[in-house]
């Protein structure tokens, strides 16, 4: 389905689709949280057989999106992610499990504040696997989560559910090393890759559980529901949300998945965090908080530096002249096409601030550096050559 929209002349940009990414996300983060509120609501399945009806619903949910966006070409974009697309799957998958292990093994609040450290235990993967670098305020705010981690963990040593942390750690463990497998490999579509670890949990599931399939009514429906709504569709554009925004940002509004998990259970089953608990995971989401905010303000400053160079007039002239086609209009496709539209546009934008930066460099520094050369360089010169010749008559 294609609408047409007419070119302004008055330069005042249409809704942008960071917007609607925004928007996207909030929700995506709250469906996305209600997973543990459905975990304490099943009657009488256990994680297995949760593992196989999820996993039914989710590889339904992904095959509708994935032949919504590609059609015929389906089977091409799924084989297409290769190794590292399938390695990245097997780390997804063990997260799903280890984290329903967590979640029934310690309170919500211990596996949601803990998991909330994701962002930094991301960081160092991507330092000693990638070698990306980490910037000292990230440091900084590592060393304060860890304080907030150990608070909690120390909580479960005391309470007796040891396992249920330990179970939580892997879990963020694994979750981090997504991400930088598919960072590192970039040509690696996500959503084709989701695939892998819907049918891992299940194949799990079936060898453990066999032909022990029976559940009630209820924990199939919310099973289905896990998977289907939370893993297949919140998760599905969640990811296309992604694309649109920075990471900080992506960041700030995971802060709300992780608030949010715990305080369904303790509005809706009464289920109470204990008070170390409260402290460890408030001392790191505040962590990732200021992290977030530094970020964001960072980037606004880059952001009027570069309207102070007048880039924004530039670019605003290069994107009318991307899209004006015949009498002024422009057509549009709504779906995923208006995502790899986006994609490229950046690529075009991203070449075109850097032959800005360039140019305005170039006229910064270019006269100092001229006017330096005029004034030392034949003193250079000159002391090399008198430093040489007394070498070679000592010679």
């Amino acid at each position: 389905m294609n609408i047409t929209k007419d070119i302004k002349t008055n330069n005042k940009p249409a809704l942008p689709k960071r917007g609607w990414a925004m928007f996207l996300m909030i929700v995506c983060c709250i469906t996305i949280s209600i997973g543990p509120l459905l975990f304490r609501n099943m009657e009488n399945a256990d994680i297995w057989q949760i593992s196989i009806y999820r996993s039914i619903s989710w590889i339904t949910a992904l095959l509708i999106i994935l032949f919504f966006k590609y059609r015929l070409e389906i089977l091409k974009q799924i084989f297409a992610i290769g190794r590292w697309g399938v390695i990245a799957g097997v780390f997804l998958a063990s997260a799903q499990i280890f984290y329903m292990h967590a979640l029934d093994n310690t309170t919500v609040a211990n596996v949601m504040f803990i998991l909330s450290a994701i962002p930094f235990v991301t960081a160092i993967t991507a330092f000693l696997f990638i070698k990306e670098k980490i910037k000292l305020p990230t440091i900084l705010m590592m060393m304060i989560a860890v304080i907030g981690i150990f608070i909690m963990v120390s909580e479960g040593v005391k309470s007796g559910n040891v396992f249920g942390n330990l179970m939580a750690l892997i879990t963020l463990l694994c979750f981090s090393c997504f991400p930088v497998i598919l960072r590192n490999n970039r040509h690696i579509d996500m959503l084709p890759t989701l695939l892998v670890p819907a049918v891992i949990i299940g194949l799990v599931g079936l060898m453990i559980k066999g032909s022990d399939l029976t559940v009630s009514s209820n924990d199939l429906a919310l099973s289905f529901i896990w998977g289907g709504l939370l893993n297949g569709f919140a998760h599905s554009i969640f990811i296309i949300a992604t694309r649109h925004l920075l990471a900080a940002e992506i960041t700030l509004f995971m802060l709300l998945e992780f608030t949010l998990g715990p305080l369904w259970v303790w509005s809706f089953i009464g289920e109470t965090p204990s008070i170390n608990t409260l402290i460890g995971g408030g001392i790191v989401m505040a962590a990732i908080a200021t992290l977030t905010v530094y970020e964001l303000l960072k980037r606004r400053k880059l952001n009027n530096i570069i309207q102070d160079i007048g880039w924004n007039d530039d670019l605003e002239t290069k994107n009318s002249s991307k899209k004006v086609f015949s009498e002024g209009e422009v057509k549009m496709t709504n779906g995923t096409d208006n995502f790899q539209n986006e994609d490229e546009n950046k690529e075009i934008l991203g070449d075109h601030l850097r032959e800005k930066i360039r140019s305005e460099l170039q006229g910064l520094l270019l006269p100092s550096l001229n006017k330096w050369m005029d004034q030392n360089l034949s003193k250079i010169i000159k002391h090399n050559f008198e430093e040489q010749f007394k070498l070679s008559r000592k010679k």
